[in-house]
């Protein structure tokens, strides 16, 4: 049997007394600390890591999705019925990830022009979008960046997840540079 360290033992520290003092010169305690101490050990480590859960930056990538609930952004990160096959409708965990951490923000400034161009450029990765609202007529144009042409789906997605209910919207790619 490996020698037991009685100074790194978590266990004994909140022993009584009587035990610490005995666990100086008794094997056969030392042994039992040793084996307890190996039990506590997994969940002792789940336990040390548990701030990083709620940190989108930290989180285990198999906790986005739960993350994504939290924050209301489920109805994007994960696949709905209208996603064509790919997994979290192409938004890899980076963005994701990013996506969480702005949440708030992004919810103080849902149904804005600012609001939904922060939020596609979050989404996408890419910058340069463009929301043109007409005044009075309930309209708006989204003009996508050349560079997210390959996303369109995501776009429109997210355009009809965010802009006001009774907007009506249009999406036009802008010409490559």
């Amino acid at each position: 049997m490996a020698e037991f360290d009685l100074g790194e033992s978590r266990l004994l520290r909140v022993l009584p007394e009587v035990y610490q003092v005995a666990a100086e010169s008794s094997r056969p305690l030392q042994a039992l600390l040793a084996v307890a101490e190996d039990l506590h050990r997994p969940v002792r480590e789940v336990l040390d890591r548990l701030p990083a859960v709620p940190d989108p930056g930290r989180s285990p990538s198999s906790l986005i999705p739960f993350l994504s609930r939290w924050v209301d952004l489920d109805w994007l990160t994960l696949p709905g019925p209208e996603a064509s096959g790919s997994a979290s409708a192409g938004i890899p965990v980076a963005r994701q990830r990013d996506l969480i951490a702005s949440a708030a923000g992004l919810s103080a400034r849902r149904g804005t022009a600012d609001g939904l161009t922060r939020f596609l450029h979050l989404a996408t990765g890419v910058p340069g979008f463009e929301v043109v609202s007409e005044p009075g007529a309930f309209h708006i144009t989204v003009r996508v960046p050349a560079a997210a042409a390959g996303q369109l789906e995501l776009v429109r997605r997210i355009v009809k997840g965010i802009k006001p209910a009774h907007v009506t919207d249009a999406i036009e790619v802008m010409a490559g540079e």
